[in-house]
């Protein structure tokens, strides 16, 4: 696959897979009886936002096109790819090049070992695969059932947490346009990340996430995802909170989102999201860049959440690794953008921030259960879960001693 990426470049890469795999069928490759392709799109929409004595905020929404091609050895082949006017719309302002526009990986069905086919994505991997040592499939029994996961992390960077612990909840929804979901919520307990020496003073983050994933029954495609990551610190000798809030949504190839308006009306589903944590936008006063330690600390340590909160709900990788992977990188992108410098700005710029997330979903959770009386600076109510009659079910690594 490596040598692909070399012949075509990351811009070819997605057809490249696509005319290796036309010429293998066309002369009788191996295993290609069994291979068969499915196409997906999505529709992201994900805000940064950060709180100090300046404020930070950036949306960026845009379309996905993933193929899945699945082979009978059991590998997995992705291309996700972003619509080109998306990507122009929402480019960097900085020099520093992040490829949004095609992101390919392959993924073993059977160790669920994730290979990425471009260098950028070489930190996510690690991460992905890290994970992977230490789940725990979220099966049909566990439907209507809490439980907890823990990922080990120590052996990938100090400045990361050594350890990410979740207590994840399953439960079914009934909907007359697709049937039975799935829905499982992951909330984190506390995490520290600590920032490096780049600005005046040296300390940690109080990091957590929460995120809720609706998959179909067989947690063979994600319906739809929503996860909150918040950071707080006082290194620089003031409260100071970074925000990611992105959402995930199926759609059709014109970006249509599919109705799920259904889970509105659900009461078990409203309870399950109820402590997800969405809250309404930062007030922009006086806008300015991001800090160091949001750019960099802050970014990362929302990244590796992101995929570790995603993997937990599914008990693998496939298919949330291709709802996760574009969060990383947009997330990325965004940090290098250049800040909305007032709320007038804000409105007139068509982003509308989390209140246009909200409508977003086709239902009122504002009113409803998303964020009720929770402020953007609050990390107390926000997430909190209960530890009565759970299983706490933690396996170490095989690779940290």
């Amino acid at each position: 696959m490596r040598k692909l990426v070399d012949v075509y470049g990351k811009q070819g890469l997605c057809l490249a897979m696509s005319l290796s795999m036309t010429l293998l069928a066309m002369f009788g490759g191996p295993s290609l009886a069994s291979q068969s392709e499915t196409v997906h799109h999505y529709k992201l929409l994900s805000t940064l936002e950060y709180g100090g004595q300046s404020q930070f905020s950036s949306e960026f929404e845009t379309l996905w096109k993933v193929s899945k091609l699945a082979s009978s050895d059991g590998k997995v082949q992705f291309c996700l790819s972003a619509r080109d006017q998306d990507i122009a719309e929402n480019k960097p302002s900085t020099g520093e090049k992040i490829s949004l526009k095609e992101l390919s990986f392959v993924i073993d069905s059977k160790t669920q070992h994730l290979s990425a086919t471009s260098r950028e994505l070489a930190f996510l991997e690690k991460v992905s695969n890290q994970c992977v040592m230490t789940l725990k499939k979220v099966a049909n029994q566990n439907v209507g059932k809490t439980w907890k996961q823990g990922f080990d992390l120590s052996s990938l960077d100090d400045s990361l947490p050594g350890q990410l612990r979740f207590t994840l909840t399953a439960v079914p929804v009934k909907t007359e346009a697709f049937g039975e979901l799935i829905a499982v919520r992951a909330l984190s307990e506390p995490f520290l990340v600590k920032i490096a020496k780049r600005e005046a003073g040296v300390g940690l983050l109080q990091c957590r996430i929460n995120c809720v994933y609706v998959f179909d029954p067989e947690f063979e495609d994600v319906h739809l995802t929503v996860s909150v990551f918040r950071a707080t610190t006082n290194v620089n000798g003031f409260n100071e909170i970074l925000q990611h809030t992105v959402a995930t949504r199926k759609a059709d190839a014109e970006g249509k989102l599919i109705d799920l308006s259904e889970l509105g009306k659900d009461k078990d589903f409203e309870k399950l999201t109820s402590k997800v944590g969405v809250t309404s936008n930062v007030a922009v006063v006086e806008g300015g860049p991001l800090p160091q330690w949001a750019k960099v600390d802050g970014v990362r340590a929302a990244q590796v959440a992101n995929i570790c909160a995603a993997a937990s709900c599914e008990g693998a990788l496939n298919p949330v690794a291709m709802v996760f992977l574009p969060a990383a990188r947009t997330v990325q992108m965004q940090s290098l953008s250049e800040p909305i410098t007032t709320s007038a700005q804000l409105a007139a710029s068509g982003g509308g921030g989390l209140e246009n997330m909200f409508d977003w979903f086709g239902w009122n959770w504002q009113t409803a259960a998303w964020g009720a009386g929770i402020t953007f600076g609050t990390l107390g109510a926000a997430g909190a879960f209960d530890d009565e009659d759970t299983d706490y079910i933690y396996i170490r690594s095989p690779s940290v001693p």
